[in-house]
């Protein structure tokens, strides 16, 4: 690691994604320093940075030359401002998926970033989720042979309306296929790189929901290889998390990463026991090898969103490259815009 000074962050929002989900990770990995936090949590504030005392607004993190990255943890259809204002100002940014409403705003984003030469980040996490890394695994071992078959679902069972209301407001970057979508998208990218065609829908099926609250997504890839993604709040049985046949079997796997839980319940980065699921939530992996069918369980790896705390120190500080590519977010945002009818 740099021995250069910490990077100092202006976390932007103090919510789930900025309570729980990156102000744990600065705060664990040593060449970070959280020095100001735009919140009206003062009491949730005080309660995990001792002393400190909530900005009053983004206007102040811009002003202070000391902040070197603005970390933006806020409702969606804040995203393009804030990332704007904050390059503009002359500072890194990592922003929350799905980092703005239209692929051409990111475009615009990644463009400022480089004529400042500042680098732009897009928190997509479950790159390092345990199950995806598992997947991603089975999918580069080999072991279900040629692949015909990737699903992945991101269900929950959520029947009444978000109380959060912007996540139930309808407008740019609402709705689930920005929210949960954004995730299942950006792996199956990772994995697979551009499809040669994308279909499928967006509608909403909650009574009382105001936004597209489901989907079904269908990405081609040269074949036999079809990639099905899709999203329900109304499952309240799982469903697999992944499905995978190949020409020498399958994969399976319920469940999903959990880090968010943990971090919920106070166990942080750096406990021994972060990021590994129970045995119970192992996939299955039914194949053939050497001529004998082999059936059973694969050891989950350990789900690590500290990768991208390290990723970002290292690009920021050592020149490295960005585990997530912003091109890679783009076309995320062009297949959901594609899919939504925006495109």
């Amino acid at each position: 690691m740099s021995s250069s000074p910490p990077i100092n962050v202006g976390l932007i929002g103090f919510g789930l994604s900025g309570r729980y989900l990156q102000a744990p990770f600065y705060r664990a990995h040593p060449g970070f320093h959280v020095a100001r936090v735009v919140t009206s949590r003062a009491d949730e504030l005080a309660a995990e940075f001792t002393g400190m005392n909530p900005t009053r607004d983004l206007d102040i993190v811009l002003a202070d030359r000391a902040i070197d990255l603005v970390s933006i943890a806020t409702p969606n259809a804040t995203h393009y401002e804030f990332a704007r204002a904050a390059l503009e100002a002359g500072k890194h940014v990592l922003v929350d998926k799905p980092a703005c409403a239209t692929a051409a705003q990111l475009r615009e984003l990644r463009d400022l970033a480089a004529a400042n030469n500042l680098h732009l980040f897009v928190f997509q996490n479950r790159r390092w989720d345990s199950d995806f890394l598992t997947t991603r695994k089975v999918v580069d071992g080999g072991a279900l042979g040629e692949l015909v078959n990737y699903e992945a679902r991101y269900d929950r069972w959520k029947p009444e309306p978000n109380t959060k209301p912007w996540k139930e407001k309808p407008g740019a970057a609402a709705g689930m296929l920005y929210d949960l979508g954004a995730h299942i998208i950006d792996q199956a990218i990772c994995l697979f790189g551009r499809p040669q065609e994308v279909s499928g829908a967006t509608w909403t099926q909650r009574r009382d929901s105001s936004i597209p609250d489901a989907f079904d997504l269908q990405l081609t890839y040269e074949l036999p290889l079809r990639v099905s993604l899709s999203c329900s709040l109304l499952a309240r049985e799982p469903t697999p998390r992944y499905t995978l046949h190949g020409y020498r079997g399958s994969y399976v796997k319920y469940g999903i990463d959990v880090q968010e839980d943990q971090l919920k319940a106070g166990i942080l980065p750096g406990h021994d026991r972060f990021g590994e699921e129970p045995a119970e939530q192992h996939g299955l992996l039914h194949t053939e090898t050497n001529g004998l069918t082999v059936r059973g369980p694969v050891m989950t790896e350990t789900g690590r969103w500290m990768g991208l705390f390290e990723n970002m120190h290292a690009v920021v500080r050592d020149g490295a490259a960005p585990a997530v590519a912003l091109d890679d977010v783009i076309l995320q945002l062009e297949i959901i815009e594609s899919a939504s009818g925006v495109a």
